[in-house]
This record gives C-alpha cells, sequence and structure tokens, in this order.
C-alpha cells in the first residue's frame, strides 16, 4: 500500500481533498471545470476550524507535520466512507502554537448528491481551561479563475452590500465623515465596510442577528460561484466572518464564528454548514438560503390591509429631543397628519412623545407633560384613526436610562451581565448619558415592552408600533443566570416578544398591529409589517439591498429617503444621493420612511426633491392599489438594460409588473422574457389617472419584447398573459 498523503472525496459536481496526516482542508474543486477554489495555502490562518481559550488569548487548532512529530497524540484520526462520499475527522488533542490541549474534536463533512457538501463539529473540552468561540468550517484562499479582480462579493451586512474585487477593495478601507447634528456625533464610511484585524487580514465580521441580517454568503466570478452558509432552524447568535490579506497574498477567507461557555468536561455540537459551488451568480445562492429557511419559517409577513396599500410613513422625531427641545404638542398630530397627506402619506410616526424625550427617557413610556395630557393624547390619535390615517409610537426595545435612581434595582437585574459581571452599558448622544442594555432574555424586560406596547395601543389607541434597535444593536451574551436564556439565545427572545405581542393584539383586536422594527433579519421578518434598513449609513459602501429583498421577497423593508437639500441631520454626502436612493427604494417595492423635522431634515425645504417624491409617491400608491404588491424578482428576465436605466421585475398573478427607472431624460428601450404573447400598459407619474393605450405583443425569437420607455423618470409596465 502506497503513502497517501491526502484523501478526496466527490459528488460528481464538487469534490475536496484532506491532508491525510494534519486532517486539513487543501483543495475544493468545481468538478464541472475541475478547477481548485484554493489558490492560496494561507499557512497562518487555520482551516477548517479554530477554537478560542481563555478570553480568546489562546487559539487552538489542528497541528502541523513538525508538531506531530514531536507530539503524536495531535495526529488526528481519519476515516473516510467506502463510497468516498464523506469523511469522520477525531482530534484527541489540539495546538496552541505552544503545546498541546486535551481538547477534542470530531468534525464530519459529506458531500450530498445534490452537490453541497455538509460540515459539523463535536468539541469536548477535557482541559482545565474555558473554551470561549468556536470557528466552523474555515475555508481559505479562495478566487476564481487566474485573475481575483473578477470577483465579487455579497454579504448579508443589513439589507446586504456587493463588493467587486473584495480581494483589493477591502485592503484598501475606506475613508470616514464626521457629522454633528445636535447632540450627536456620527462617523459614516465612505467606501467598503472593512477593518483591519489582528491576523493581519481585512475584512467584515458581523453578528447574527445584529448587522448580520442573514447566515450565508456568496462570492462568485464570471462562470462559478461559491454558497457558504449556517443551515440552522434556531435563531442562534453566530458571526459571519470573510476577511483578505490584500491583493500582495490574494484569496478570500471565510468562517463562521460561534460563541460558546465550555467549562471542564463540556462538550457542544454544531448546526449544519453547508459549502457548496454553482454557476452563475449570487441569485443562485440566494435561492438555496431561501428554500432551507422555508422548511421552517413560513413566507407570510405579520402586516395589517392597509399597510399593503400604504407607501410609506412620516417621521417626525421633534415633538421632544434629547436636549428638551419641544417642536410639536400632541395638539399638533391632525395638523402633522394633514401635512403628511399632502405629500400622499397618511402614516405618521411620533417619538419623543413619552417622559424626558427621545434618546432620553427610556423606558419611562408615559405621556410627557409638557407636550400634553394623556386625554388630548387619546384625542388626538382617535381623530387620526377617524380620519383614515394610522399612527405609531417610536418604543426603544433595548436600552434604559441609568439616570433614573428610582429604576437602579430594574435596571441591574434585567440588564446585560458581561462577564466580568458588571451591566452593560452604551451612550448616544449627550455625552452625561448613559444606557444600560437590557436583556431580553430577562423575564421583566420582556414584561415591560408588552405592557407598554398594551398600554400605548389599547389605552392611547394607536394602531402601529416602532421598536427601535431590535435587530439593529448587536446581539449580546448575557451571564446572568437568573434570566430565562440559555446561553446565547438573545434572537430567540426577541421572536418571543414579538409573538406575544402579536398574540395579545388578535385577543384584543382583529387587525394586526403595524409592527416596524429597525434593522433587518431573517428571524423577525415573518413577524413585522417592515424593517428599517436605513440604507443611507452604508449607501457609499456598497449597499446592495437587492440580496435580501430577492432571497425573502415577501417580506417588506423600509427605506429612509432624504432631499437633496437643506438636510442637516445628515451629511453632504447623502444628501448628494438622494435621487439614487428614492428610486431604489421604489425600484424595490420598499415602505418610504420620510422625516418631517422643522429645519433638520424635511422635503419642504426643498421644493425640487418635494415635487419629485410626491411623484414617485403617487405612482408607488397607483401601483399598490392596481396591481398590489407582487412578488419581487430582481432583474429576472430582463435583457439590453442601457446605461442610466434601472429596472426590476415582479411576478403578479395575470403576468408581470416591469417597474424603471430613467435618468438619461431621452427615452430608452430594454427587453424582457416572457411566456406567451401578451398586452403591455404603461404608466407614468406624469400621465395618472390615466394610462397609456395597451398595446399587444407578440415575443420574438429568442422569447422577448421590448419596451419602449419615456423620457418620465419612472415607467410601470403591466404585462398582462
Amino acid at each position: 500500500m502506497y503513502y497517501q498523503s491526502r484523501y478526496h472525496l466527490s459528488n460528481g459536481r464538487l469534490s475536496l481533498a484532506l491532508d491525510s496526516l494534519t486532517g486539513e482542508l487543501l483543495e475544493l474543486v468545481d468538478e464541472t471545470s475541475g478547477e481548485n477554489l484554493i489558490k492560496n495555502h494561507t499557512f497562518a490562518l487555520p482551516q477548517p476550524f479554530a477554537i478560542l481559550a481563555k478570553k480568546g488569548e489562546a487559539c487552538l487548532h489542528p497541528g502541523s507535520a513538525e508538531t506531530i512529530a514531536r507530539y503524536p497524540q495531535l495526529q488526528p484520526e481519519i476515516a473516510v466512507s467506502p463510497e468516498g462520499q464523506s469523511a469522520t475527522v477525531t482530534y484527541h488533542a489540539l495546538w496552541d502554537g505552544e503545546r498541546p490541549w486535551e481538547v477534542q474534536v470530531k468534525y464530519t463533512v459529506e458531500l450530498t448528491e445534490n452537490g453541497d457538501s455538509q460540515w459539523r463539529i463535536h468539541v469536548e473540552n477535557h482541559s482545565t481551561e474555558t473554551l470561549k468561540e468556536v470557528r466552523f468550517p474555515c475555508v481559505n484562499g479562495i478566487y476564481f479563475g487566474r485573475d481575483w479582480q473578477e470577483n465579487a462579493l455579497v454579504y448579508p451586512f443589513e439589507a446586504g452590500i456587493q463588493v467587486k474585487d473584495p480581494v483589493t477593495n477591502f485592503a484598501k478601507g475606506s475613508s470616514h465623515i464626521y457629522w454633528r447634528w445636535q447632540n450627536y456625533k456620527y462617523v459614516y464610511g465612505v467606501g467598503t465596510i472593512s477593518r483591519k484585524f489582528p491576523e493581519d487580514v481585512y475584512g467584515i465580521e458581523e453578528r447574527y442577528s445584529g448587522n448580520l441580517s442573514m447566515k450565508w454568503l456568496d462570492y462568485y466570478g464570471e462562470n462559478t460561484g461559491l454558497y457558504f452558509a449556517c443551515h440552522d432552524p434556531e435563531p442562534n447568535i453566530c458571526a459571519l466572518r470573510v476577511d483578505t490579506y490584500g491583493p500582495h497574498s490574494p484569496g478570500m477567507n471565510f468562517s463562521f464564528g460561534h460563541p460558546v461557555r465550555m467549562g471542564a468536561e463540556t462538550c457542544w455540537d454544531s448546526p449544519e454548514f453547508v459549502v457548496s459551488v454553482h454557476s452563475g451568480d449570487w441569485h443562485q445562492g440566494a435561492d438555496k438560503y431561501r428554500a432551507f429557511h422555508r422548511q421552517f419559517s413560513p413566507a407570510t409577513t405579520s402586516c395589517p390591509k392597509w399597510f399593503e396599500k400604504s407607501a410609506g410613513l412620516m417621521a417626525h422625531y421633534d415633538f421632544k429631543y434629547q436636549n428638551g427641545g419641544v417642536v410639536h404638542h400632541f395638539s399638533d398630530i391632525t395638523k402633522l397628519l394633514e401635512q403628511a397627506k399632502e405629500i400622499g402619506l397618511n402614516h405618521l410616526l411620533v417619538a419623543g412623545w413619552h417622559k424626558d424625550g427621545f434618546d432620553n427617557g427610556f423606558p419611562e413610556y408615559v405621556p410627557a407633560d409638557d407636550l400634553g395630557t394623556a386625554d388630548e393624547l387619546r384625542d388626538q390619535v382617535a381623530k387620526v384613526i377617524a380620519q383614515g390615517g394610522h399612527i405609531c409610537f417610536y418604543v426603544n426595545s433595548r436600552l434604559a436610562n441609568t439616570k433614573y435612581t428610582h429604576l437602579k434595582d430594574f435596571i441591574a437585574e434585567n440588564g446585560v451581565l458581561q462577564e466580568d459581571g458588571s451591566v452593560m452599558t452604551e451612550q448616544y448622544g449627550s455625552g452625561d448619558l448613559r444606557f444600560s442594555v437590557q436583556c431580553i432574555g430577562s423575564r421583566g424586560w420582556r414584561k415591560k415592552l408588552e405592557e407598554t406596547v398594551a398600554y400605548v395601543t389599547e389605552d392611547i389607541g394607536i394602531d402601529g408600533m416602532y421598536l427601535d434597535q431590535l435587530s439593529m444593536g448587536s446581539p449580546c451574551v448575557c451571564y446572568n443566570t437568573n434570566h430565562d436564556h440559555s446561553f446565547g439565545q438573545w434572537n430567540f427572545w426577541y421572536q418571543k416578544l414579538l409573538e406575544e405581542v402579536a398574540k395579545r393584539r388578535q385577543q384584543q383586536n382583529p387587525q394586526p398591529l403595524s409592527m416596524i422594527h429597525e434593522g433587518v433579519s431573517d428571524s423577525y421578518g415573518n413577524l413585522v409589517s417592515g424593517q428599517l434598513v436605513s440604507t443611507f449609513s452604508y449607501h457609499h459602501c456598497g449597499a446592495f439591498p437587492q440580496l435580501y429583498r430577492y432571497t425573502f421577497p415577501e417580506q417588506i423593508l423600509v427605506d429612509m429617503l432624504y432631499p437633496e437639500q437643506n438636510l442637516a441631520m445628515r451629511p453632504v454626502h447623502v444628501a448628494q444621493a438622494s435621487r439614487e436612493m428614492i428610486d431604489r427604494a421604489f425600484l424595490l417595492g420598499m415602505y418610504f420612511w420620510i422625516y418631517d423635522l422643522e429645519e433638520d431634515n424635511t422635503f419642504r425645504r426643498d421644493p425640487k426633491s418635494y415635487e419629485y417624491l410626491k411623484k414617485v409617491i403617487a405612482l408607488r400608491k397607483f401601483w399598490l392599489e392596481e396591481f398590489g404588491l407582487g412578488t419581487y424578482g430582481d432583474q429576472n428576465g430582463l435583457t439590453n438594460i442601457p446605461e442610466g436605466i434601472q429596472a426590476a421585475c415582479y411576478t403578479l398573478e395575470d403576468g408581470l409588473l416591469i417597474v424603471c427607472s430613467n435618468t438619461t431624460s431621452s427615452p430608452q428601450t430594454i427587453q424582457v422574457q416572457v411566456e406567451k404573447p401578451c398586452s403591455v400598459q404603461s404608466f407614468t407619474a406624469e400621465s395618472l389617472p390615466n394610462a397609456f393605450a395597451a398595446t399587444s405583443q407578440n415575443p420574438n425569437h429568442d422569447g422577448t419584447i421590448s419596451l419602449e420607455l419615456s423620457s418620465a423618470p419612472h415607467t410601470l409596465f403591466h404585462l398582462k398573459y
């Protein structure tokens, strides 16, 4: 029997090779082309796993050939199935760079008939130290073809980012723009969302379900893509990391990180991970992740009928600011509804309505005395509802102001307890305010939020809620053993909160609440009406909300829109992208979030942008009334789209809706794939309420028809079969 230096596994679509001595991953081959996607063996980075111990000071990983020769206990046992489609690699000890550790690891990889590779890991701690994190799987040194510059990455940062040539662009980093607004000091990135890690690599690592909205990414070239995902049906906290050394040592490195708390003689089992190759671009990965997710989460939303027909909301954070400044009183609410109706909206969001105001009085959610009485507030809310309007209140789902001495015990009992025994705090705006991060896994905090929602919906009478920070704030690992959670269950308890709020509402009122939360997450998307993605904050860093929108087309995303002039709340580079963000929100069928803050952020101080937005809202309302939401399909079936034209395809019961944006100010033509002859009717904001005459079209020999765009900024094409 000859010496076998590596073990090969294959399912006909994908093959991989494991080092027969160390058990490390050496090859990941796309068998369609025969190309090994691992093109750079990055010696300093572990593959396919690493374990962090002693507060991250020690990194445990497989031993090298040299260390195995010195410490034979480091050599793993490797068992390959007879058919060559699976392997189990068992380590009885791991190496930290200086000495062996009594930590046992068994990882398995199976190549399935559908072309995937499925990975799992089992960890047993027989040492006296505590293990803190398991990084698995780690796949390093990947790029496609001969030139990594032609590759691209989509990563679920918020609603998604797309990075062309991440090897080069991650290493460049970002510029930083600093901006003051009232008590706030903001920092905005312009370039790429990347940072330098201690290992001298550049990249992204976000936690689920904070800035990481989904547990997958896709990296792709011209003909090949890599799908890298965690297929965990439970909403456990994890981190998704992607990094690179840059062009001087090209290749992309991918890994999942899992926080653990493993003392002596404890064990941990991972969920399933999938690594697979595909032809085409990121849509292939989105289709795969959606199919997995639909097995345990239905394609539904918790959305009242009126919300489905509404184009957006008008947000008023100017009732009472953090600094105590009052702009509006409760008696102004119906007047604000009239202002919203002038632009085409009838949905109000009110923040700073409670004691001590916005970003200050958390969690004292009772009407502020200096804004009016509770009876005045009830009366104004009732009038809004009677006039066919809708109103929601801001509530922070995460923070309690530590200045409240009468809440000292409550904050301590329900706050996030860190490993060192302190309660986690954060600072927003004014430097003399600190906010305790409250643990959603504590019974007292959930009860507080549930009672607050019940009070404002049942007593005050509003028909909607906005829960700030719910998926934007980073998920926390809380060490308070008196709470209901087990380790790392943060996301699970927010799911429970949303479910309990919906359940109580159903018992009180057949009409669901409109529920919007800050951030976006596939753990919460089917439980709410809309998710606020705030692409302005990363618009200049490759914002690509098409990623989440396409993966979960039944869910409604909410995005903030800004005027081009006289914008004080956000920096100039945001204002300069005003039209781009409005057009994108329209194309993606988003729910418009429009601030109306006197002097600080209102379209009424920018007449040109105001008129532009009014027309977009009018066309969006027509779209929703005539055709409904439709099912977003990105650019599926659309071809020959000229420069300056953006387009998206929606599936309707009777055909297709093609939504177009034209920035060229001249007529243009695009083509769309159709199944059979259809009638075509087009609509622009300028043509409403009438439509252009319908025409009947037969497909060309390639199955396409041509759509003629006018010079109007936005056009809807209804293709009826």
